[in-house]
């Protein structure tokens, strides 16, 4: 009687440990599972690509191409971005076209969250980039904006045809109103990040 006991005690307190540790288990996942919501909640990081108050697009941080000169630019970008850059002219001294080398440090879902969506998206395919390591060649796209008044170059590190959030962008170019847009017939619209079967293949 009193082993039969003893058994029922042991068992008793056996079933008890394991309720606490899945408890205790349970917790810990949810601990981890708010620190992440929270982690995705907070500010998203500089991209220093706003077009700044008052500034309709095509416009960096109140550069404009067909306004603005290529000094200003040149100094605005040494002065208020991690980036480098490059600006042409007709002669006269203002930007016809302004050009931020990104350079792998933004993502495609980062130009979106600032530009929105993009109007048009040009072919996909292979092409030289130097963005990842031990590799020369990405698939690249080009994305058109503003009515095709600002370009984005990026760049996915294997060979799947698919416009991807997680793809680097390489540059970002801002043209003055007049200047040439997107190709007619070399790009399609934009059907959200997906596969080539929505996109064109770039031909060979």
């Amino acid at each position: 009687m009193r082993s039969a006991r003893h058994n029922l005690h042991t068992a008793w307190r056996g079933a008890r440990c394991l309720v606490l540790g899945f408890g205790l288990l349970l917790v810990c996942a949810g601990l981890i599972a708010a620190a992440r919501a929270i982690g995705h909640a907070g500010p998203d990081a500089p991209t220093y690509l706003e077009p700044g108050p008052s500034c309709t697009q095509p416009c960096w941080q109140g550069i404009v191409p067909g306004t603005s000169t290529r000094e200003h630019f040149l100094r605005r970008v040494q002065d208020a971005s991690p980036y480098t850059g490059f600006a042409s002219d007709y002669g006269d001294g203002i930007a016809a076209r302004i050009e931020l080398h990104i350079a792998g440090a933004l993502r495609l879902a980062d130009v979106v969250r600032v530009f929105g969506p993009p109007e048009r998206v040009g072919c996909l395919g292979a092409d030289a980039s130097a963005l990842f390591p031990g590799q020369s060649l990405a698939t690249a796209t080009r994305l058109y904006f503003a009515g095709g008044l600002i370009e984005v170059d990026a760049a996915w590190p294997d060979e799947l045809l698919r416009v991807d959030p997680s793809m680097r962008v390489r540059a970002v170019r801002y043209y003055a109103p007049g200047e040439p847009v997107y190709p007619v017939g070399a790009t399609v619209p934009w059907q959200g990040f997906t596969s080539t079967r929505a996109y064109l293949p770039c031909q060979p």
